[in-house]
């Protein structure tokens, strides 16, 4: 009842900036509506995998436009999403919202939702606005609420396992648990390819071993930026890890020599296209890291402008 007493227009004025509700005119333009979409994507996707996650995780995705983020564990999900300079959006947007699970505050659905803000800067002003009562963002928390719901699931379903056939556990598609599990970095997995290089990829040409030992330093670099990549890129240096480069190097040692000489040249090239792919995934990381300074340098500009002083006449 007193939040409802908050609502009333004569009382927003004296509201802290956090609590008065948003204008939604800053989503009217053509391209306001695109960080909620996006951001309704992204959790979409989580849902679908939800049944999977057992742990504390934090989850990323940066699109063209906007950068997402989402950490969850026991007791609450902090879900951070803003638009980028590429963004088309003539006010740009900073959402944040922390959202207590329901294992913590299982009754009260509005008490669970413990900051649900918007941040942008208009004429050079900052401003934080609430987007609890805002029609664009009930979406967004229906479905963080699914995404609850699809994590206590699992939690049910691992105190009651229940045994799964075997047909269906072979169709599960190969992978998905690490597109999820996208917080632990690759280097177990880097551990056990070195392993194989020295014990079992012994008689490999000194050209794809040089090539190879290229590609894994590549990848130890990489793995510094690890918590920093997109969801996606994780789940790609993983599997080239675990799949396709021990697939790619045991094949061509199962081959006679006269055919290991022929596809030589054809297997450092896929080695050099690997490296360069993750090269690329490591300088975008970079680059998305710049971007990040730079917006927060203009934040601090517009926050605390220096005032000269003008001589007097």
């Amino acid at each position: 009842m007193a939040k409802d007493w908050l609502l009333h227009p004569w009382l927003e004025r004296f509201l802290p900036d956090h609590m008065r509700p948003v204008d939604d005119h800053i989503f009217s333009d053509a391209h306001g509506l695109v960080i909620v979409q996006e951001t309704e994507k992204a959790l979409d996707r989580l849902i679908e995998y939800g049944r999977q996650i057992k742990s504390s995780q934090n989850f990323k995705k940066n699109g063209d436009t906007f950068h997402f983020r989402l950490k969850v564990n026991q007791k609450r999900m902090k879900l951070l999403s803003y638009e980028n300079h590429k963004s088309g959006a003539a006010i740009k947007k900073r959402i944040v919202i922390e959202y207590f699970r329901k294992a913590y505050l299982p009754k009260n659905r509005q008490k669970r939702c413990k900051e649900a803000t918007v941040q942008y800067i208009k004429n050079g002003q900052t401003f934080v606005r609430s987007i609890q009562q805002s029609t664009y963002f009930q979406g967004i928390f229906d479905k963080l609420e699914q995404l609850d719901d699809a994590l206590l699931g699992d939690l049910i379903q691992n105190q009651n396992p229940a045994p799964v056939p075997t047909e269906q556990k072979d169709a599960e598609p190969s992978g998905e648990k690490d597109f999820i599990h996208s917080g632990e970095e690759p280097f177990h997995q880097l551990m056990e390819l070195e392993k194989k290089k020295t014990e079992s990829w012994q008689e490999l040409p000194a050209l794809i071993n040089n090539r190879l030992s290229s590609l894994m330093e590549e990848i130890r670099r990489t793995g510094d930026l690890f918590d920093t990549l997109d969801v996606e890129d994780r789940y790609t240096v993983k599997r080239m890890l675990t799949k396709d480069i021990p697939s790619l190097v045991d094949t061509f040692l199962s081959l006679s020599s006269d055919n290991q000489e022929k596809q030589t040249e054809q297997l450092y090239e896929a080695l050099v296209k690997m490296e360069v792919n993750v090269g690329k995934l490591r300088e975008k990381t970079e680059h998305t890291k710049l971007e990040q300074m730079e917006q927060l340098i203009e934040l601090n500009e517009r926050r605390y402008p220096v005032k000269r002083n003008t001589p007097s006449e």
